[in-house]
């Protein structure tokens, strides 16, 4: 059955029609609760995979299989995870390649991935797989679909409203790009908003230093509109008088906790963390 199908070569009405029909016959709904929303967009899909790269890749979330078919075509071994046992039933019957490995787990608990990762990522667990990407030194390059607001926070600049931890983190390790904005008839059901392609390719490791940069911004940005400078004197208990406090003086000077780079933030916990501080 799978050989047969190519979502990528679909008309739009016909691969929403084909994943309409297929959720019937399996008398199946799309759950809010693991927020599903299935692309039946054949753009989007092409525009996807011209961004994937030719390695052992680990696709999050399968569904109905609409991004695992033509995935397992451009890569030399695919494993994907799937929390629905049901959904993850039909993307087997939907493939019939024996370059794909298909596991019933939750990706949020996932830690052996492929150097490439990609998916349609479900809304409710973005943040915790982001991360969880982040601290696996294995992955190399990230294809995701992401909701708009969560792309547009992931390459915020510093001082803006979207610019928060998750920003700091990811770009320290990573380049980010936006590579595409949809809206919300290229899924179904439609979402209330807009999804964006993104990329992300590894630039640094995640070690002790990176360590110490999440535990510093999970410090500060309890207080983000707060003097950044004050919000770490009081947290860590550093006096006005010590090295470090000039240190941090020098780099972070008068600006909010929201208003610092990234840069500036990794050269901070490295010296706190030298200094037995974090």
């Amino acid at each position: 059955m799978g050989s047969y199908i190519r979502p990528d070569e679909m008309s739009r009405r016909g691969l929403l029609s084909w994943t309409i029909s297929i959720l019937r016959e399996h008398g199946l709904r799309p759950r809010r609760k693991l927020s599903q929303n299935f692309i039946v967009d054949p753009r989007l899909i092409r525009d996807f995979i011209s961004h994937v790269n030719h390695a052992e890749t680990t696709e999050i979330g399968c569904g109905l299989g609409t991004l695992t078919i033509p995935l397992s075509r451009v890569v030399p071994r695919l494993i994907c995870i799937e929390i629905d046992e049901k959904l993850l039933g039909i993307a087997v019957k939907n493939l019939n390649t024996s370059n794909t490995l298909f596991i019933n787990a939750d990706a949020t608990k996932y830690t052996v991935f492929s150097r490439q990762v990609v998916g349609n990522i479900p809304y409710h667990v973005t943040s915790n797989i982001l991360v969880s990407i982040a601290r696996s030194n294995n992955v190399e390059r990230v294809v995701f679909t992401l909701q708009k607001d969560v792309a547009e926070r992931l390459v915020a600049k510093p001082g803006s409203k979207q610019y928060g931890r998750i920003t700091i983190l990811l770009n320290t390790l990573f380049n980010i790009e936006i590579t595409g904005i949809y809206g919300p008839s290229s899924f179904y059901p439609e979402p209330k908003v807009g999804h964006a392609i993104i990329t992300l390719t590894r630039r640094r490791v995640f070690n002790q230093d990176v360590f110490a940069l999440e535990k510093l911004t999970r410090l500060l940005f309890t207080q983000r509109r707060r003097i950044a400078l004050r919000v770490l004197a009081k947290s860590l208990g550093i006096g006005e008088d010590s090295e470090i406090y000039m240190y941090a003086r020098e780099l972070l000077g008068d600006k909010r906790v929201y208003e610092v780079s990234g840069e500036v933030y990794v050269a901070l916990a490295r010296r706190l963390r030298e200094n037995g501080l974090l």
